[in-house]
């Protein structure tokens, strides 16, 4: 086994925090750009889904390839090449349409994502406090995009929404760009010890059921604004609902790093699993009334985020070795990616209405799956 690499300095810290979180504005951003390009007429609703699953799909791929990279290349290279990249893929999808075009330009864009990703995974996999410092990366990354997000309606530039956020989302990749220069010169995760044995038949059922959870999630963010735009509500009020509801991600993900150690993590996970698909119903009972829409959107913000954590605790208790939670960020990238896509099918099939109807079955059978898993004991 290869000895450790020391810690990161909390410079490297900071500057890798922040370049990950603007690769990650695209997420917050989501539901006022596509529903921005639908009203445009620049893609079928049915289309939205595929459009997330090849962005969340290029994201998983260039995260793997970044670590790659920054064990053999410089850091400021890998990441400065990175960011100046996926300003380009958004400015060049500026006037688009047509799924073939953006469709290959978000996963360049994509690419990008996940390779700007690797920097922050790397940096917090190096610090002591491993736990703190992906707080603070989910508290920084959920705050820039609720701020942008909230902004992006009142903003003009020109007459196209859609545009607009594609120049928010270049100026992020120009922003990631310019603060590679102040990372070391090599920023190395630790090598790979080869050890197999890790995904037993417990650790993935609670694998997949993290890829289960967050890909119902996304598939209620993909198309939550689509939704919106269904019941007559203007972009400003998608905007405030967004952006209350990222908020709202970041006080569940502080609850859960406060009181987490004293639930019990694989009964949590029923017990918010229903609670998202009681979510996705009084998004329904609601929805012509804004005031409960907003409530609701702040609820299910708040589920969001505070039940992520369970899933890793869940998965060391049963592996306390650790090896099987290295695979939970790929797995829930992977989620995300495939649901929206299924969802969009159905959203072809008959309306916005079936994404929404589509998560909360999801929702419903992984309450479930935590409890019937009772094999998930240490060994």
């Amino acid at each position: 086994m290869t000895a450790p690499l020391s810690p990161v300095s909390s410079r490297t810290l900071s500057t890798s925090i922040l370049i990950g979180s603007c690769a990650l504005l695209v997420l917050g951003v989501q539901p006022v750009l596509l529903g921005a390009m639908v009203q445009e007429g620049r893609i079928a609703e049915a289309q939205v889904g595929n459009l997330v699953t090849i962005e969340m799909i290029a994201m998983v791929l260039g995260s793997l390839a970044g670590i790659a990279l920054l064990r053999k290349m410089g850091a400021r290279v890998v990441i400065g090449v990175a960011g100046i990249v996926l300003a380009a893929m958004n400015l060049a999808m500026a006037g688009q349409s047509g799924m073939a075009a953006l469709s290959s330009l978000r996963g360049v864009a994509g690419l990008s994502e996940g390779v700007l990703v690797a920097s922050a995974l790397v940096a917090i996999s190096r610090v002591e406090r491993v736990e703190r410092a992906s707080a603070i990366f989910l508290a920084v990354q959920t705050f820039l995009q609720a701020a942008v997000a909230a902004a992006l309606p009142f903003v003009i530039t020109g007459s196209s929404r859609t545009d607009t956020a594609l120049l928010a989302l270049a100026l992020a990749g120009a922003i990631a760009a310019a603060a590679a220069l102040s990372l070391p010169p090599l920023l190395q995760p630790a090598a790979p010890d080869g050890e197999r044995g890790a995904l037993t038949r417990a650790s993935l059922t609670a694998l997949l059921g993290a890829g289960l959870f967050l890909g119902a999630i996304v598939s209620v963010w993909s198309y939550f604004g689509l939704w919106l735009i269904r019941y007559g509500y203007p972009p400003a009020f998608e905007g405030t609902a967004v952006s209350l509801c990222l908020v709202a991600q970041v006080v569940g993900a502080l609850a859960a790093a406060r009181f987490g150690e004293r639930l019990p993590n694989r009964q949590t996970i029923s017990v918010c699993a229903l609670a998202g698909a009681l979510l996705v119903a009084l998004f329904f009972v609601g929805r012509g009334n804004a005031t409960a829409i907003l409530a609701v959107s702040i609820a299910f913000g708040f589920v969001w985020l505070f039940t992520l954590p369970f899933f890793a605790g869940w998965l060391i208790e049963i592996d306390p070795g650790r090896r099987a939670v290295l695979y939970l960020t790929a797995f829930q990238l992977g989620g995300a990616a495939v649901l929206p896509s299924i969802a969009g099918v159905a959203v072809g099939s008959f309306s916005v209405d079936a994404a929404m109807i589509f998560s909360g079955a999801i929702f419903v059978v992984l309450a479930a799956v935590p409890l019937l898993n009772k094999s998930t004991t240490r060994g």
